[in-house]
């Protein structure tokens, strides 16, 4: 059960998994992810539980938004982080006072979590549920879970989950009014926080202490703890820890009598109580704004007060508001002549009263019985240990005999295994050098066809120039002798000459081009693109190199070109374009030739299979070690060719 005593509050403090504190633009980009189609559940699921951690302090109503979200999808996704999403349930459930229900969720979060796994998630499940027996008559069992924690955490080593675990510990001994080791754990808690750079739990702890400052009288140390934790408050811009704050701010103020000031901090904390929209956090500031008023004599504001609070939660107001509130209230009542509503509250001071003093004998008779069953394990512990130790002895001997078994099998074992490897790596071996042969073998007879083709091409070309186009020139020189007769025929003869003369040279030239033969790669594709140029009609031919400087063999340099020109010639033939583009780009050790085009296209799956030309290049590609990609619709036709320096034959 939740309730202040002699003015204490109890703060209970839960730091979620996803916990921190964060721009409005990233929780701007977490919500927007939710809408996206394309983002998996999993991501969403992750996000919305990280939205629930940013909200938990400061929007109860967005804490569940997103926490049913993250349920709904978990559930749809093989339970995905569901131990999370019953995790952030509990903590709602637990705020808006329904006890049960945050049990119940809490209990589902442990029975799903990893506790091998996620350790530090199963101690932070634990504490949560721990948290929630704060007050109540099941005080062995909220060690138990915070002590559990507590181990948890010491194994991981995380100094920040130890301290969160310490000030709970000290908000257990301060409900069972034991205040010096309530103190003492709070200090453990301040140096673990202060380590793990916790400001917003460094608050919380300030918080606490003053509490104990103000119950001692110990107005310096108050004001030192509350200038300190304001200064927090105002930096990281919690909810929960500046309500907190300017509660025990104006607590304070009240002692020193600074009626206006003590006013104002209560009013402070009632606004962010508000922002957070907890009912208990709201009904608490309107209790201690009553008891503000009753203290300096304005009764009709004080009992208005008490109204207000009671009216947050009027199922739970007995449970939740101090037995001293209900003792500043009677007076309240006193002080207008209500005497009958001045009993009224009396007696339910009273009966609160009576209720602690039987929770504590309760928390007592808990306390004892679990020091009992303490005791009683610890004895059956040493028997069973006395136990272990005879087994052990008996398995030691047993130990002893199969060892010898044990390594004769691993070393026959390890021996087989070597045989094996060294087996496989020798066939290993002989198929990588049978793969070197066969490779070997493909590229001489690539090699054979195409310097024969080469030598073919150098006969036909040597015969066009000189035979076919010298006695073209022979014919047109006897041709000339006759032009002095104005014969127009003659005329029209010695023009078509010039023609063929011109085609056989470009012919001649394309099989053995001069610049290939004298230059390289590029001049050779330039001169090749700029006489097509001249030739051909409707079709413009453009050549481009982006990069590096190609080197490469001569012969490489040649099967490339062969490329180029059969691809070139294709697209002439039977695109029917009316753009063909030539592009060599050079960087590193990578060289990528293109040719496009922009005429009808064809289907690739299409092509006759005895096709001479798309066989000459594959087998030029095969040649250069290089790869082929193309495109052909009935935009165009796209060939890429990909060529690695490092691979090139002849290298």
């Amino acid at each position: 059960m939740f309730r202040t005593k002699e003015k204490l509050l109890l703060i209970i403090i839960s730091f979620t998994f996803y916990c921190g504190f964060s721009q409005s633009k990233q929780i701007d980009s977490l919500k927007l992810s939710l809408t996206n189609a394309k983002i998996h559940d999993t991501i969403k699921i992750k996000n919305c539980l990280n939205l629930a951690g940013r909200f938990g302090n400061r929007s109860l109503d967005s804490l569940k938004k997103y926490t049913l979200i993250a349920i709904d999808l978990s559930k749809k996704n093989n339970d995905f982080l569901l131990d999370g999403g019953y995790y952030f349930m509990g903590l709602y459930h637990r705020d808006i006072g329904e006890i049960n229900k945050a049990k119940e969720s809490y209990k589902k979060a442990i029975q799903l979590v990893d506790s091998v796994a996620n350790k530090q998630k199963f101690a932070q499940i634990l504490s949560a549920y721990a948290n929630l027996l704060s007050g109540t008559d099941e005080l062995d069992e909220q060690i138990s879970y915070f002590t559990r924690a507590l181990k948890i955490k010491e194994s991981i080593g995380d100094k920040s989950k130890i301290a969160i675990t310490q000030y709970n510990f000290s908000n257990v001994y301060r409900h069972a009014g034991i205040d010096t080791l309530a103190i003492d754990y709070l200090k453990r808690a301040m140096s673990n926080a202060e380590a793990s750079g916790q400001k917003g739990l460094k608050a919380h702890i300030l918080n606490n202490l003053t509490i104990f400052a103000l119950k001692n009288n110990e107005l310096e140390k108050a004001n030192t703890y509350l200038m300190e934790s304001e200064k927090i408050c105002k930096e990281i811009g919690s909810n929960l820890l500046c309500f907190n704050t300017f509660l025990q701010k104006g607590r304070y103020l009240d002692k020193l009598k600074k009626i206006g000031e003590a006013e104002a901090a209560f009013f402070t904390s009632l606004e962010y109580a508000k922002k957070r929209g907890v009912p208990q956090d709201i009904m608490l500031a309107h209790t201690y704004l009553g008891k503000h008023y009753e203290l300096f004599n304005n009764p009709k504001k004080a009992i208005l007060n008490f109204k207000k609070a009671q009216e947050q939660d009027p199922a739970n107001a007995e449970r939740i508001m101090s037995p001293f509130s209900y003792m500043s209230w009677s007076r309240a009542e006193s002080k207008l002549g209500n005497y009958k509503k001045s009993n009224e509250y009396l007696q339910k001071h009273v009966k609160i009263m009576d209720s602690l003093s039987s929770e504590k004998n309760k928390k007592s008779l808990a306390n004892a019985e679990a020091k009992y069953q303490t005791a009683k394990k610890d004895k059956e512990i040493a028997t069973k240990q006395l136990e272990i130790k005879e087994k052990e002895t008996e398995i030691q001997k047993e130990k002893a005999q199969n060892n010898y078994m044990l390594g004769a099998i691993v070393f026959l074992t390890i021996a087989t295994i070597l045989l094996v490897v060294l087996f496989k790596q020798r066939q290993k071996r002989k198929n990588q050098e049978l793969l070197t042969l066969r490779r070997e073998f493909q590229i001489k007879t690539l090699e054979s066809l195409i310097e024969g083709e080469e030598k073919e091409r150098h006969r036909v070309a040597r015969e066009l120039h000189d035979g076919v186009n010298g006695d073209l020139a022979a014919i047109k020189y006897k041709l000339s002798t006759l032009l002095e007769m104005n014969n127009n025929v003659i005329k029209e003869a010695i023009t078509m000459i010039d023609d063929s003369c011109k085609q056989v040279r470009a012919i001649s030239h394309n099989l053995i081009p001069p610049s290939l033969e004298n230059f390289n790669l590029l001049e050779a594709t330039q001169v090749y693109c700029s006489n097509l140029n001249e030739v051909t009609q409707n079709l413009e031919i453009t050549f481009q190199h982006l990069g590096e400087t190609i080197e490469i063999p001569k012969k490489a340099e040649v099967n490339a070109f062969r490329i180029i020109q059969e691809l070139v010639t294709n697209a002439i033939r039977h695109a029917e374009a009316s753009q063909i583009d030539v592009q060599i780009s050079s960087r590193d050790n990578a060289i990528q030739i293109t040719v496009e085009d922009d005429g009808k296209g064809f289907d690739k799956n299409n092509v006759k299979s005895d096709g001479i030309g798309l066989s000459n290049v594959q087998s030029r590609v095969d040649y250069l070690n290089a790869t082929t990609d193309f495109i052909s619709n009935n935009q165009g036709t796209s060939y890429t060719i990909d060529i690695d320096k490092d691979k090139v034959n002849g290298n």
